[in-house]
C-alpha cells in the first residue's frame, strides 16, 4: 500500500505552501506500510535548510536569532516538575547532523537525557532527528526512546511531524495544522499506528517571562492543540511554550512544567 503526502495547512509564516494528497491510518497493532517512500525518504511539509552546509536562505533567520537552535555542542538544562514522576532535570544536546536510521535523509540528531533516579529509580533518554525548514518550521522525522540503557520504542512520521518554530511569524495570531501518519515500533515486539492532528498557534511576540535562568522579555508563546477525531482539543493535551530567540525554548507548560535552569548556545 503507497501512502501520498497527507494535507498540511500553513497561515501566516510567509506565503506557506501546503501538501497535498490523502491517506489513512490503520489501527491497534496492524499499522501497514512503513512511513519512508521507496527511495527511503520522508516527505517534508516544506523544503529543509542544509543542516550540513552553515549557510541559510534567503527566508530564514540566522542561527543566532533561531527559536530553536540547532547548532552543534549547544546544552539545555530544565528543571522538570512533573505530577507523576516528581521534580527532576532535562539535559538536551545537540549531537550534530547524521544519517537518519532506515533512511537516506540526514538530519540533525538531538539527545536528551531526563535522571529520575531520585523519584521513579529510572534514567530516560530520548534520540530526536529534527531538521530545520525554510519556512520557518522545525520537524521531526524519527525518535528513539531509552529506559536505563535499553532501547524501548521507536517513533516515525510521514510526513515529518512538527516539532518547534525557528522563526518568529510575521504577524500574530499564527496558525497551522499539524496531520500525519504515525508508527511505533515497539523494542519488545509489536507496533501500533496512529493519525494525531496538532494545532499550532502563536498566540504574543515580546512575552515577558521568568525562569531560573533569568528573565527574558522577547519570547513569544505558543500553544499547541491536540484534536480528536471530532476536531475538538483533547482534555488535558494542550501544551503552552515559551521560545526565545537565540535561546530556544524557555518554558513549557502542560502535561508536566518543564523551567530553563542553564544553556550553552553554540554560534555557527
Amino acid at each position: 500500500m503507497k501512502f501520498r503526502k497527507l494535507a498540511v495547512l500553513f497561515a501566516a509564516c510567509g506565503a506557506l505552501a501546503a501538501c497535498g494528497g490523502a491517506g489513512s491510518l490503520p489501527t491497534g497493532n496492524n499499522p501497514g506500510a512503513p512511513t519512508t517512500n521507496p527511495d527511503g525518504s520522508v516527505d517534508l511539509p516544506g523544503n529543509p535548510v542544509d543542516p550540513g552546509s552553515g549557510t541559510t536562505k534567503p527566508d530564514q533567520q540566522a542561527e543566532s536569532t533561531s527559536l530553536w537552535p540547532l547548532t552543534t555542542g549547544s546544552t539545555w538544562t530544565y528543571r522538570i516538575t512533573d505530577p507523576a514522576n516528581g521534580v527532576f532535570n532535562k539535559v538536551v544536546t545537540v549531537r550534530g547532523t547524521e544519517t537518519v536510521p532506515d533512511t537516506s535523509m540526514t538530519a540533525v540528531k538531538v539527545h536528551s537525557k531526563q535522571d529520575r533516579t531520585a523519584t521513579t529509580g529510572t534514567v530516560y533518554e530520548e534520540n530526536s532527528w529534527q531538521l530545520e525548514l525554510t519556512n520557518g518550521l522545525v520537524v521531526r522525522l524519527r525518535e528513539e526512546d531509552v529506559t536505563d540503557g535499553l532501547p524501548t520504542k521507536t517513533t516515525t512520521w510521514s510526513p515529518a511531524m512538527m516539532k518547534s518554530l525557528s522563526a518568529t511569524p510575521a504577524s500574530v495570531p499564527w496558525e497551522h495544522q499539524d496531520k500525519v501518519r504515525e508508527l511505533i515500533t515497539y523494542s519488545a515486539g509489536g507496533t501500533e499506528g496512529k493519525e494525531p492532528v496538532y494545532v499550532w498557534k502563536v498566540l504574543e511576540k515580546d512575552v515577558a517571562v521568568t525562569t531560573p535562568a533569568g528573565t527574558f522579555t522577547n519570547a513569544i508563546k505558543v500553544q499547541r492543540d491536540k484534536l480528536n477525531k471530532s476536531g475538538e482539543v483533547k482534555e488535558e493535551k494542550q501544551r503552552m511554550y515559551w521560545l526565545v530567540p537565540g535561546v530556544g525554548k524557555v518554558r513549557e507548560e502542560g502535561e508536566r512544567t518543564e523551567e530553563l535552569v542553564s544553556y550553552d548556545v553554540k554560534k555557527p
